[in-house]
C-alpha cells in the first residue's frame, strides 16, 4: 500500500484547504483509515457540463491538512458518478454513488468495492439500486447513501440514509440493500424543506451514532427563510427514527444568503469523530472554483446538541509567526479621531471606543469605530490569526456592545465579521466611504448550532483561518462560520489586504493578537 501510493501520488496543491491541481471537483468525502486521509471526490478534467463528471479524484493526507494529488481512481465510467461514500464490510470498501439511468433521471446507486482504497471495481449492474416500487416512483430522486452500522435485536444490521424518497434501506451484509419505507420524521413546530416529492426530505450529508443516539444531517436551500445553502441536525433514539428537528440547534453550518459552505459529512478515526465539507470562492457553484475547506471536530454539548468546533490538527496549517504590532493600527473610522470614537492601547490591549452606547432596541446610528493595522499580511499565501475578543460598554444596563474584526479588501472597503452582545452574528459587506453601510450576507442567531453573538464584558478567543478570498472563524474553538469575499453575483471576491478591528455601540478590546503564515506552500 505504502509503495502503491508512493508511485501515485503527484504535487501537492494548494488553497484553503485543497483542490485537485488540475481538473474541477464536487461533493468530496473524506475518509480516515490506519493513520491516513483519503479524499474522494466527484470529477471532470476538462470544462463541461455536469453529465462530464464520469470519474472519482483521490486525494490523500498524513494529517488531514497537507494534501497531495492521487489523481483519478475511477476514469471515464459509462454512466454519471455523482456523490459518493465508503463504507467498510470486513476487509473490504465499499463506494457507493448517485448514477443516472438516463439523462436527467438520477435515481439509481451504483457500487464499486476495493481492498486498498485505490483500486476500484465496478460491482456490476446487478447490485443497482434503484427505488424500491413497493413504495416509491421508480423515476423518483436516488442519491450518494450514507451507512450507519448498529446493533438491532442482538443482530448486527446496516442502515443506509440516501438522498431521495426512497432514501432508506437496509441490509444484513453492507453489500445487498433493500428499500424500506421512509424513516418517521416529526417535524413538531418546525417547518419541513422545500423538496419536491421526488426529491426526497434533503440531501443527506451523513448520520452517525454518538452517545446512543443517531445524528441525520441533511442540506437543502430556500429554507427556513434563506435563500442560501444549509445543513440541518435531525435526531432520533434508532436508527429506524422517527427523526427529529435539534430546533435549539438546527442549523449546524451553511450561509443564510448563498451558496457557499456545503454538506457535513462524517469521518471517524481512531481518537475522534471529524467532519467534512465543502465550499466555494465565488457566489455559487457556478461563480467559484470547489474547494475543501479545514476539517472540523464534532462535538456534542451537555444537551446532546452537535456543533462543529476547531480541530487540534488544525495546528499543522501554522507556518512561519507573522509579527503583529496592535499598536501599529490607525483609526480609518471614523477618518478624523473625535469626540467619543478613538481608537489606543491601553493595558497592552488595542481599545476602541465608539459611544455614545445606545440600547438594543434603538439600533439605528449605532456608533462604530474600525481600526486597521498598518502593515499587510500576506492573505492570497494565508495567515493563521489567533486573540482574544471583548466588547463592553460604560453603561452596564445597557448591555449590547459589539466587537469584530475588519478584512480591508480596497480601500474603505471589506468584510465585517460583527459579534452583538445581543446573541447575533453578522457578517457581510462594510463600506466607510461616506459614512459606514453594512450589509449583512450572513446572519446567525437562535436555533443555530453556531455561537450567536458574544457575552459582553468577558475576554473570548478567536481563531481565523483566511486564504485568498476564503476564511474560517472560530469563537471559543467553536466554528462561527465558513464563508468568502464575494459579495456579488456572478464573480470572485477580493483577497484581503489587512487586518481590521471594530468596536460598536460601546468598547471593543483585543488583546494576545498572534499571527502565522499557512504552511500550504506555494
Amino acid at each position: 500500500m505504502a509503495l502503491l501510493l508512493t508511485c501515485l501520488l503527484g504535487t501537492q496543491a494548494v488553497g484553503f484547504v485543497y483542490r485537485p491541481s488540475t481538473g474541477r471537483f464536487k461533493d468530496g468525502f473524506v475518509l480516515w483509515n490506519e493513520g491516513r486521509f483519503y479524499l474522494y471526490s466527484m470529477y471532470m478534467d476538462a470544462p463541461g457540463d455536469d453529465s462530464h463528471f464520469r470519474n472519482v479524484w483521490l486525494a490523500t493526507s498524513p494529517d488531514g491538512v497537507h494534501w497531495q494529488d492521487v489523481g483519478p481512481v475511477i476514469s471515464n465510467a459509462p454512466f454519471n458518478i455523482w456523490a459518493m461514500a465508503v463504507h467498510r464490510v470486513g476487509d473490504r470498501f465499499i463506494m457507493n454513488h448517485g448514477s443516472f439511468s438516463q439523462p436527467g433521471l438520477q435515481n439509481v446507486i451504483r457500487f464499486w468495492k476495493s481492498m486498498d482504497l485505490v483500486h476500484w471495481t465496478y460491482m456490476g449492474s446487478e447490485t443497482d439500486l434503484f427505488p424500491d416500487t413497493r413504495w416509491y416512483d421508480p423515476n423518483s430522486r436516488l442519491d450518494c447513501m450514507s451507512v450507519v452500522r448498529a446493533l438491532e435485536d442482538g443482530h448486527a444490521r446496516y442502515f443506509g440514509y440516501a438522498t431521495g424518497p426512497g432514501g432508506f434501506l437496509e441490509s444484513d451484509d453492507g453489500l445487498h440493500w433493500s428499500g424500506m419505507p421512509e424513516p418517521h420524521f416529526d417535524w413538531g413546530t418546525v417547518p419541513p424543506p422545500p423538496m419536491s416529492p421526488e426529491e426526497g426530505v434533503f440531501e443527506v450529508g451523513g448520520c452517525h451514532e454518538i452517545g446512543g443516539r443517531y445524528y441525520y444531517l441533511g442540506g437543502w436551500f430556500n429554507y427556513m427563510g434563506t435563500t442560501g445553502y444549509g445543513v440541518y441536525t435531525l435526531t432520533a433514539d434508532t436508527p429506524r427514527g422517527p427523526f427529529r428537528p435539534d430546533e435549539a440547534a438546527y442549523r449546524l453550518c451553511g450561509n443564510s444568503g448563498r451558496w457557499v459552505a456545503l454538506w457535513a459529512r462524517f469521518c471517524p478515526t481512531d481518537r475522534e469523530l471529524l467532519v467534512n465539507g465543502y465550499m466555494y470562492s465565488g457566489y455559487t457553484y457556478e461563480t467559484g472554483e470547489t474547494w475543501l475547506p479545514p476539517l472540523k471536530r464534532a462535538v456534542v454539548d451537555s444537551d446532546a446538541h452537535l456543533r462543529l468546533a476547531y480541530w487540534p490538527g488544525n495546528e499543522a496549517i501554522k507556518g512561519t509567526p507573522v509579527d503583529v504590532d496592535l499598536s501599529g493600527c490607525r483609526m480609518v473610522f471614523p477618518g478624523v479621531a473625535g469626540g467619543d470614537c478613538l481608537s489606543g492601547m491601553s493595558a497592552g490591549r488595542l481599545d476602541l471606543q465608539a459611544q455614545p452606547e445606545r440600547g438594543s432596541i434603538d439600533r439605528t446610528g449605532v456608533p462604530t469605530t474600525v481600526a486597521v493595522l498598518d502593515s499587510a499580511l500576506d492573505f492570497s499565501k494565508g495567515v493563521a490569526i489567533e486573540g482574544t475578543i471583548q466588547a463592553t460598554c460604560r453603561d452596564r444596563r445597557l448591555g449590547a456592545p459589539s466587537a469584530g474584526l475588519y478584512l480591508e479588501e480596497q480601500p474603505g472597503e471589506g468584510t465585517a465579521i460583527l459579534l452583538h452582545g445581543y446573541g447575533r452574528t453578522e457578517i457581510g459587506k462594510m463600506t466607510l466611504a461616506e459614512g459606514l453601510t453594512f450589509a449583512p450576507e450572513d446572519v446567525i442567531g437562535p436555533g443555530c448550532a453556531a455561537p450567536a453573538g458574544i457575552a459582553p464584558h468577558r475576554d473570548h478567543a478567536f481563531r481565523l483561518l483566511a486564504r485568498a478570498n476564503m476564511f474560517e472563524f472560530y469563537l471559543d474553538d467553536m466554528l462561527v462560520q465558513t464563508f468568502n469575499t464575494t459579495h456579488e453575483p456572478g464573480g470572485i471576491g477580493r483577497t484581503p489586504v489587512r487586518l481590521g478591528f471594530i468596536a460598536q455601540n460601546g468598547q471593543g478590546l483585543f488583546g494576545d493578537v498572534k499571527a502565522w503564515s499557512m504552511s500550504l506552500g506555494e
